[in-house]
């Protein structure tokens, strides 16, 4: 049976080391402020998220979002007062719509721990998650969000539901062509995604254009460009 918890708030909750499992939840309209989840620098520490929803909440307060494995879940509707960014996190079959404000979702975890991490924890949690996403069939479904600002790093494209329209993919081979130096980018982020994949040696990278973003039908543009010049794939 799913708990439902309306109007929640919750301040300062940590989840550090647990290994914990968190399961059939509905979160509507709740605030979490300076909230920590799966904080640990050890995979097999790391918590498990499963079944859980999130209505119309809000982050505020720089929640810290780590290496937790996330799973069946929906997160309908979001507000944050920042930039909401997970820190190695695994997703399968997580989908996100409605109005989401702004968030990354990132593979490295060094800004989750007290200080920087050691390499070898990030080659840990890289290693554990490319297992895990070996076993997804997807992991991501975007395709129906309406984002103010959407930054998507180290998650396999083939694994993330997209808009074809908004939300494009950029493999590293077409990358090393090189092609997409030569076109004018300068008023969209499109190159820093597109390096910031090559510096990490992803094999691809998916690129949102934020429907609610005030430069939308610039950033909308730029794809329309890396996708006519075959730098992004055709869908």
């Amino acid at each position: 049976m799913t708990r439902v918890i309306e109007n929640g708030s919750f301040s300062r909750w940590r989840d550090d080391d647990s290994a914990a499992v968190f399961e059939d939840m509905e979160f509507r309209h709740s605030r979490f402020e300076g909230c920590v989840v799966s904080n640990t620098c050890e995979p097999r520490l790391r918590s498990v998220v499963r079944r859980v929803r999130f209505l119309n909440c809000f982050c505020c307060g720089f929640c810290l979002l780590g290496p937790a494995i996330v799973e069946d879940a929906l997160v309908d509707g979001l507000r944050t007062d920042d930039v909401l960014q997970t820190h190695g996190m695994s997703f399968k079959h997580v989908t996100l719509r409605g109005k989401i404000d702004r968030v990354m979702l990132a593979q490295m975890i060094s800004q989750v721990l007290t200080g920087t991490a050691p390499k070898s924890v990030q080659v840990a949690f890289d290693e554990a998650n490319a297992a895990y996403y070996a076993t997804v069939d997807w992991a991501l479904d975007i395709s129906r969000a309406e984002f103010k600002e959407c930054d998507i790093r180290g998650i396999p494209a083939r694994l993330i539901r997209r808009d074809p329209e908004t939300q494009v993919v950029v493999t590293r081979e077409k990358a090393l062509r090189g092609d997409w130096r030569r076109l004018d980018l300068g008023k969209t982020y499109w190159q820093v995604g597109i390096e910031f994949m090559l510096d990490r040696g992803d094999p691809d990278v998916v690129l949102v254009a934020p429907k609610r973003a005030k430069n939308f039908r610039t950033l909308l543009e730029g794809l329309q460009l890396l996708r006519q010049a075959g730098v992004a794939e055709p869908d």
